[in-house]
């Protein structure tokens, strides 16, 4: 066996090809689904240093084919980054993604490591092409890797053309988020307008999913903390006489809360409005101390129709949250109809 050979077989890795055949320039090998090849990315690589890749798939069928390039990483995870385009380059190819090649069009893919970007560590080593369509395909394909020390091609089955077999895309589509089921359907005027809220409607201070507690209530009319979760218009509210005070409500599974609702109490023309809170924090729990998730002051936009929603940015889980009253519009304790803790 002569040195060339065995160069050429270590160049194809490792394999033998059988020389083409025919006028179409088959190979006249077995067909394959999947096309493995190696990416000689093994190169100086940082701010001063970059490395391009360009890869070029051309359907050589009479028909539209769906192409699926799949490059990996030296751990052997997925590179899904999409191609650059720019001063002529395209990148039409989206790595683990099927795209559809028109017969005789070339799909391209491009990318660039190092530089500025410097991202050496996330570079792809091996690349597979799949066919997605039906019937047979004839595929070829080309590449390389270029550095500031030499440019090398990415040899795919020897430079020739090959037969592959199409098989259906496995690849499964995400499954979209389901619809939230709500669990707190409308009782009266007062209920939570997000009927999605985490929190079930309650009946008493606790329940299988969670537990309603507060500073204070107003015992002469018995407000407790759960009538601000029992979606009705029964209104919870700290003691005469407390314009400050905390209610808190606190999920036997922990969840994230990304907003949350506050209604004023309803039918109450005189107090209704007054005691409605003006300044609050809104807080979580993280086993040791409180951490603030939202804050909010001068609220003084409270109607009767419909529920105030404040957005905030969590996307941590917790068990226990609560809302800390600093101030309400006037009158002599802090009175809401209803809460609702929305997130996932």
């Amino acid at each position: 066996m002569s040195w060339l050979f065995v160069m050429v077989v270590l160049l194809l890795g490792g394999a033998v090809l059988p020389s083409p055949v025919g006028a179409a320039g088959t190979t006249g090998s077995t067909a394959v689904e999947n096309m493995v090849f190696s990416i000689p990315a093994n190169t100086f690589c940082d701010q001063s240093h970059m490395v391009e890749l360009s890869l070029n798939i051309t359907n050589l069928s009479k028909s539209e084919q769906g192409i699926k390039l799949e490059l990996m990483k030296t751990d052997g995870t997925a590179f899904a980054a999409a191609g650059t385009t720019y001063n002529g380059i395209k990148s039409d190819l989206v790595p683990g993604a099927s795209v559809k090649i028109a017969a005789g069009h070339t799909g391209t893919y491009h990318f660039t490591f190092g530089g500025q970007t410097s991202n050496c560590d996330d570079r792809p080593f091996v690349g597979t092409l799949t066919t997605t369509g039906t019937g047979e395909a004839q595929l070829v394909a080309s590449g390389f890797v270029s550095s500031s020390l030499y440019s090398v091609p990415v040899i795919i089955n020897g430079g020739m053309v090959w037969n592959a077999t199409s098989a259906a895309d496995n690849t499964t589509p995400p499954t979209p988020a389901p619809t939230p089921v709500p669990i707190n359907q409308p009782v009266d005027g007062c209920s939570v307008t997000q009927t999605n809220s985490l929190i079930h409607a309650m009946s008493a201070n606790q329940d299988v999913y969670g537990t309603a507690t507060s500073s204070s209530i107003d015992t002469v009319w018995n407000t407790q903390p759960f009538r601000a979760f029992d979606n009705s218009c029964s209104p919870f509210s700290t003691q005469n006489g407390e314009i400050k005070g905390w209610l808190a409500y606190e999920f036997k599974a922990a969840k994230t809360v990304t907003s949350y609702s506050l209604q004023m109490k309803q039918g109450d023309t005189q107090y209704g409005y007054v005691q409605s809170p003006k300044a609050w924090v809104f807080e979580a729990y993280d086993g040791k101390a409180w951490t603030t998730l939202d804050t909010r002051s001068g609220i003084t936009g409270w109607t009767t129709t419909k529920a105030n929603v404040y957005t905030i940015d969590n996307k941590q889980a917790y068990n226990k949250y609560r809302i800390r009253f600093l101030e309400n519009n006037g009158g002599n304790l802090v009175c809401i109809s209803e809460m609702g803790m929305m997130g996932y």
